[in-house]
Order: C-alpha cells, then sequence, then structure tokens
C-alpha cells in the first residue's frame, strides 16, 4: 500500500496546513535524486495543496513499507527477554516536485516522524495494550494470550473488571525520526526504522504507522500541534511462542546497508532459534 498525497484514506489519516519556506527561491533547498528518474505527471496527482504550502516547488509524496515484518517470538516483561520482530519494519518517504522528480528537502523531512500502534489481522481491534489476568508471569503468557478481554486504546486507564490488569503488548520505541541515508543500491532517501519493537503475547497482528509532521518555526502563524498526514498498515505477521518459533530470518541486503551508515539495526547472519 501507498499514499500518493496528504489526503484521508481508509486508514483514517488526517490533514493540517504548513507555512510556506521562508525562501525567495524554495526550489534551491531539494536535492534531486539523481539516479531515479523523473516519474511521468500523467500518472502523479495534481498539486497538493498541503505539501505546496510548505514548499511551492513540491507536489506530493508516497509513503510505504519497503520491508515489512515476518515473524517474532513472544518476550517476556523484563529487558533480558527482548525479541524484536524479524525483520526489522523499515518505511519509506519519497517526496516530488513539481517537475515529477524524487526529491529530498531536508527541511521538510527533519520535521517528520512515524509513531506505530499494534492491532489485530483484521485491523479492527487495536492490541497495542491490552487486559491481562492479574499476576500472569512471562512464563504463562501463551496461555494469558486466550484469555486476553479486549484491546485498550487508551494508556493509564484502570481495568473495568476485576482480576484483569492493563499490560503493554507491543514494547519498544513507538516512534522512529527520518533518516536521510542510501538503500541497498546505494540511492538516497528518507527512511523510518523500527528496529527493536516485541510483543509479549503470541498471535497475528499487524502494525499501523502514522506519518506525522511535527512543528517547526515555519508554523509560527499556525496552531503549533502535531499534523498527521498519513496512515498504513503492515502486512499481517505471526508471533510465536517459546516452542513453535522457528527462528530469526537472515538481515536483508537493507537492514545491512542502513546499519552499515549507522542506523541501529541488529545484524544476523544466520538463523538462530534460541
Amino acid at each position: 500500500m501507498s499514499l500518493l498525497r496528504l489526503a484521508s484514506d481508509d486508514d483514517g489519516a488526517a490533514m493540517g496546513g504548513m507555512t510556506a519556506a521562508p525562501s525567495d527561491d524554495p526550489g534551491s533547498l531539494l536535492e534531486i535524486i539523481a539516479v531515479a528518474p523523473p516519474g511521468d505527471l500523467q500518472s502523479l496527482p495534481p498539486p497538493d495543496p498541503l505539501v505546496a504550502h510548505f514548499n511551492p516547488m513540491l507536489r506530493s509524496f508516497r509513503f510505504t513499507i519497503v520491508q515489512q515484518p515476518i515473524r517474532a517470538r513472544m518476550c517476556g516483561s523484563s529487558d533480558k527477554d527482548w525479541r524484536p520482530l524479524s525483520p526489522p519494519v523499515v518505511l519509506k518517504l519519497e517526496l516530488f516536485d513539481l517537475h515529477g522528480n524524487q526529491v529530498i528537502d531536508n527541511a521538510f523531512m527533519q520535521h517528520l516522524i512515524v509513531h506505530t500502534t499494534l492491532w489485530n489481522d483484521s485491523k479492527e481491534e487495536e492490541l497495542t495494550v491490552v487486559e491481562l489476568p492479574h499476576n500472569t508471569s512471562s512464563k504463562r503468557i501463551s496461555a494469558a494470550a486466550k484469555s486476553r478481554k479486549r484491546g485498550v486504546t487508551q494508556f493509564g486507564n484502570r481495568s473495568s473488571e476485576m482480576g484483569l490488569e492493563i499490560e503493554n503488548n507491543l514494547l519498544g520505541d513507538y516512534t522512529a525520526s527520518s533518516s536521510i541515508v542510501e538503500d541497498e543500491h546505494g540511492v538516497r532517501g528518507c527512511f523510518f526504522v523500527f528496529s527493536n519493537l516485541s510483543i509479549r503475547l503470541e498471535g497475528r497482528y499487524r502494525l499501523r504507522f502514522m506519518l506525522v509532521k511535527l512543528p517547526s518555526m515555519r508554523d509560527i502563524y499556525e496552531s503549533m500541534i502535531p499534523k498527521p498526514l498519513a496512515t498504513i498498515h503492515s502486512d499481517a505477521f505471526d508471533v510465536y511462542s517459546i516452542k513453535t518459533f522457528p527462528g530469526m530470518i537472515e538481515s536483508t541486503p537493507l537492514s545491512r546497508a542502513l546499519a552499515q551508515q549507522g542506523l541501529k539495526i541488529p545484524i544476523r547472519n544466520t538463523q538462530d532459534t534460541n
């Protein structure tokens, strides 16, 4: 799934205005990705008012997941039992100028983040935090997954039923900032990496990612609040119990390329069933 404009989609993306770049020549702020041929203007959406409001030379963008999660082993509640998703999720933002060129706009990209939440396979129930039987240990968490009551979308709520308590099901960093680096083919781009997400309960899930524009000095004449730009769901993936986990995925060429440029991504050469 990809998004070519700042507009609401089936996943509930929100929109918000931006102030134009304070520059006599905003086009000079753009870095054209030379190895990427210009797109056919007929295949691109018309100039988007929100991107153009930030920089009149920008036309639209595409937001995609370029590395999908495949599987993970359920983790415990302690830092010593951390079982990250394999492979780590990587998202990419592509900007297009008025001529259809793919471009890098540091002034725009440096204020972007991506926030994630955990959902069930059907994308109907959020499972970032769940209600579990009281005093459920990590050794019995697999059985507890079968008795969970419902997803909870608000942090800090008390359980509505006696004997239940709210627990984080998704662990790790929920937010990733933009990194302008090269992919495995040497092509520069804007990437967002989630390398340490872990899940406590076995099951089949999807991750929902929201692209957000943080306020900057360019927004001083508008509301200084984060602006959601787009949302996207990952493919479905499985979280296994200790006994059924088939092992970690070997590190991909993309993971290796990003890690070599300083991004914190664990690198594996062979499968590990531990």
